[in-house]
This record gives structure tokens, C-alpha cells and sequence, in this order.
């Protein structure tokens, strides 16, 4: 039955966003709107790749690198949810089981052909690449949430949250949608804000994730001796809101900063900063 959901939930916030990001500019004026266009794409990334990932499901939820009053608690498990990566608590199971065994077998996204009991050839190597990637969204073992994320278990608002997933990730869809009809009028307008604050995001996001799971763990350099893999890589970095200095974090996954100087650039802990001198967010291990 589990495996039966997973696989429609990948098909549904996974493989159906791919398929119209072909298929809508086919059938339809969505590439038009010019830089208004690229703007709604850069808020809603940000809001949901940034404050929702990177931020939220990652430094915040998953190692508890800052603390937030309870409202915000709660606002940052629902942009979390509008990824479409499953709920809070899933995802903060998940990864933490990768950390408990980062490229060895268990790790859930490896794309070490060790983990997977595969040959090291280059056939092995490609082929645990892509399972890294995204081949293990459609079958893989779901960690237990009482020995994983057991502080969200027993958390009520992050219960309230998680039972709303759909909800949350319906909303950020219909949001841009709604946006688009707004500034541009009529279904056409609806469409086109439907594209790009919605499948153009949504397939950006996952992709930003992914790949941090297989790239940071193939290419890049090691500033720390860590068990596993992880790598650092600068231009990842800038493209994932600091995700790529994924080396750095498996040294001390603990901390909210994840570039360690001046010349390791971090828009997610930039991110933090901010909402910390808003008295947003308080307790930031950096």
C-alpha cells in the first residue's frame, strides 16, 4: 500500500511537472511576459527552494540549527509542505537516515554504487548515480518516524501541518495561478503564472535537492575528513542557496552556516540572518 502512494506522489508532484514543462509551451503563449516571467520563477523558488528547503525542511526541521517562536514553527512547515517533497516529518526522517548512513547501504539517495550493492564499473557508476538522483523517489525503504524524527512526532503543530500536505502544496499552485490571472488576465494569464510560479518551479526545486544528494557526493573538493563522500562545490553552492558546500555540512551538519568564510558564499544562512534580525528566528548555531 506504501509503495503504491509513493509511487503516485512521484508521479503526481514528480513526473507530471517534467511532462508540462515540454508540454504547455506546445499548446500554449506561456513563454511570453517577458522578465515578469523570470521574477514570479525567482520568488517562488526562493520562497519555497530557500525558506522551504534549504532553510526549513534541511537546517531547520531536519538538524535544528536555529529555533523559531510558534508561528513561525509553523509557517515554515507549511512553505516546507508547498515543495511537494512529502510532508515535514517524512522528509526529516529521510534525512537523517542518510546521515546515519551516508553512502554506505541504508543511505536512502546515495549515488556511491556501494550503497546500492552495485559494481564500481562505469556502468555501476552511472547507474547508482541516477538511483542518487531521482530513481530512488519511486521505491525506497521509509525510515521509522518514532526512532527518526520522533521530536516532530510528538510535535501537535507539525502533526496539524503534515495531515494538511496536500492542502499546502495545492496552495502553491494555485497561488502563482491565481497571480497570473491577476497581471495578465483571463485563463491565458492563469496558465502562464500556472507554469512559471508551479511546474517550472517545481521541477527546479527538485532538481536542486537531487542534486546536491548526487553531484556533492561525486565531484568537488574535501575540506573535511568526513566517513563519507560529500564534496564541496562552489557553483552547486550559488544555484542551491549554499546546499553545495555539502562537505562542510556533513563535517558539522549541526551548524545553520554551511560556507565557512567569506569566499564560501550562503544564501541560506544570508536567509537566517535576516529573519534573525527580524527577531523572526532566535539560538542560530553558526
Amino acid at each position: 500500500m506504501f509503495l503504491r502512494m509513493q509511487r503516485r506522489h512521484a508521479l503526481l508532484a514528480m513526473v507530471l511537472p517534467h511532462v508540462l514543462l515540454v508540454l504547455l509551451p506546445l499548446v500554449s503563449q506561456v513563454w511570453s511576459g517577458g522578465w515578469a516571467a523570470f521574477g514570479l520563477l525567482f520568488v517562488a523558488s526562493t520562497l519555497v527552494g530557500c525558506m522551504g528547503v534549504t532553510v526549513g525542511l534541511h537546517r531547520y526541521f531536519s538538524h535544528r540549527s536555529f529555533k523559531a517562536p510558534r508561528e513561525m514553527h509553523r509557517l515554515i512547515g507549511i512553505v516546507s509542505c508547498m515543495a511537494a517533497q512529502g510532508p515535514v516529518t517524512y522528509w526529516v526522517a529521510l534525512h537523517r537516515l542518510h546521515h546515519t548512513f551516508s553512502d554506505e547501504p541504508g543511505d536512502p539517495h546515495s549515488p556511491n554504487p556501494r550503497a546500492w550493492k552495485m559494481p564500481d564499473t562505469l556502468s555501476g557508476r552511472l547507474r547508482a548515480f541516477w538511483q542518487g538522483h531521482c530513481g530512488w523517489v519511486w521505491r525506497h525503504d521509509v525510515p521509522m518516524p518514532t526512532r527518526y524524527a520522533r521530536d516532530l512526532m510528538s510535535d501537535p503543530v507539525m502533526a496539524w501541518v503534515d495531515r494538511r500536505y496536500p492542502v499546502w502544496v495545492l496552495l502553491s499552485v494555485l497561488i502563482p495561478t491565481a497571480f497570473g490571472a491577476w497581471y495578465q488576465g483571463g485563463w491565458s494569464g492563469a496558465l502562464w503564472g500556472f507554469y512559471w510560479g508551479a511546474v517550472v518551479r517545481l521541477v527546479i526545486v527538485h532538481h536542486m535537492i537531487w542534486i546536491v544528494n548526487s553531484l556533492s557526493h561525486t565531484w568537488g573538493r574535501r575540506g573535511s575528513d568526513t566517513t563519507d563522500t560529500s564534496r564541496n562545490l562552489w557553483l552547486l553552492a550559488l544555484v542551491t542557496f549554499g546546499e553545495g558546500w555539502h562537505n562542510n555540512h556533513h563535517a558539522r551538519p549541526t551548524l545553520a552556516r554551511m560556507g565557512w568564510n567569506w569566499r564560501q558564499p550562503d544564501p541560506g544562512w544570508w536567509f537566517i540572518c535576516s529573519l534573525q534580525r527580524m527577531g523572526l528566528v532566535h539560538s542560530v548555531k553558526g
